[in-house]
């Protein structure tokens, strides 16, 4: 599950002090399943909401949000794009502490695809592919340094990773 990993490495990125205290980071996938038909083959999606808890966050909101939109808009543009998803959003709760910190957590619907094929070369054998995400028009595959400033103080600065499937199309092999 590439996302589950992407999306913890980009809060790391954005925010070096979960680094630093990574017991105040966790990333798991909740209600998590697998949706397949009987259609010819066992190709398959995962489907999962991968639950972000950030403990005693100092930081700025905007910090964990701004780079959390950002890659939700590259790696499940959807989210975006489909107004019965716009209208439920990226959910999240927030926990006062004290005037200065909070704990706060946040839930991403996800989705991932794997093409399950024969190997021609060997019928016993089966290849999962993980194909890209449907492009999102305007938005090149390069990954890129972002900057985030609130006024002239700044936020948070991210790489965004590219998906290993873009960086080169891998195949599987189980036996």
């Amino acid at each position: 599950m590439w996302k589950l990993q992407s999306l913890r490495a980009l809060i790391e990125s954005a925010n070096p002090d979960l680094v630093r205290d990574p017991q105040n980071l966790i990333v798991l996938a909740h209600e998590g399943r697998t949706v397949s038909t009987l259609a010819g083959g066992l190709s398959f999606e995962y489907e999962y909401t991968i639950e972000i808890t950030v403990l005693n966050y100092v930081g700025h909101t905007d910090a964990l949000f701004v780079p959390l939109l950002a890659w939700v808009r590259v790696h499940q543009s959807e989210l975006l794009d489909n107004p019965k998803t716009q209208a439920k959003g990226l959910e999240f709760n927030v926990e006062l502490l004290e005037l200065s910190s909070c704990d706060i957590a946040i839930r991403v619907p996800v989705t991932e695809r794997v093409v399950v094929k024969a190997d021609e070369d060997h019928p016993t054998r089966l290849i999962a592919e993980h194909p890209p995400e449907p492009g999102v028009p305007g938005m090149a595959g390069m990954a890129e340094r972002w900057e985030l400033y609130l006024k002239d103080q700044l936020l948070a600065q991210w790489d965004m990773e590219i998906p290993p499937e873009r960086a080169r199309f891998e195949s599987l092999r189980f036996f």
